[in-house]
């Protein structure tokens, strides 16, 4: 289901980019075009299978933005990207040295927080830059990415609650967002 309902998302929100109702923060979705790569091979190796799709649907939807993103132009490119990215690069680099599956599911999960950290940022400062819908499946899907886990063992945990937790900070931001921009017009 989880897979499912991501994929949705995400396709949504390769629309909205491709439509240009969106503004995507063109650092995070470079880095998490290289930490999905990354985190799909730790996976396998891993033999982690329930967190697969979902990992497969952020590869695609990330190379898909950023192509779409840097073919037009039109991306958001602030400070906290500029030091995300430095960070998540920071971490690509310390992950390909240990040459460990599981140590790198641990080192790209804070690297994705390091790199979700400015679009969050963004969600509560410019969320008209970004559509709400596609970002409410993506916590509809991370909550059921939780209820893949069935191991107290990290490596099987710390994917689905990075991913939620992240996923539900930037809904923050945007209902915030949404919250203020109705209050204003009223």
């Amino acid at each position: 289901i989880a897979g499912l309902i991501f994929s949705i998302s995400a396709g949504w929100y390769v629309l909205d980019v491709a439509r240009q109702r969106v503004t995507p923060s063109i650092a995070s979705f470079l880095i998490f075009s290289i930490i999905n790569l990354s985190q799909l091979a730790s996976l396998i190796a891993e033999q982690v299978w329930a967190v697969l799709p979902f990992t497969l649907v952020g590869t695609a939807s990330s190379v898909a933005i950023c192509v779409l993103a840097l073919r037009r132009k039109q991306f958001y490119l602030k400070l906290p990207d500029k030091i995300g990215f430095v960070g998540a690069f920071l971490g690509i680099i310390l992950w390909i040295t240990t040459d460990n599956p599981t140590v790198n599911l641990y080192v790209i999960s804070v690297v994705s927080i390091i790199t979700f950290t400015p679009l969050i940022i963004k969600s509560f400062k410019r969320p008209d830059l970004e559509t709400l819908l596609p970002w409410q499946l993506n916590l509809l899907a991370s909550f059921f990415l939780l209820l893949t886990i069935n191991s107290t063992a990290a490596v099987v945990w710390i994917v689905p609650v990075r991913q939620f937790l992240c996923s539900l900070l930037l809904n923050v931001g945007l209902y915030r967002g949404t919250l203020l921009a109705m209050r204003t017009k009223t």
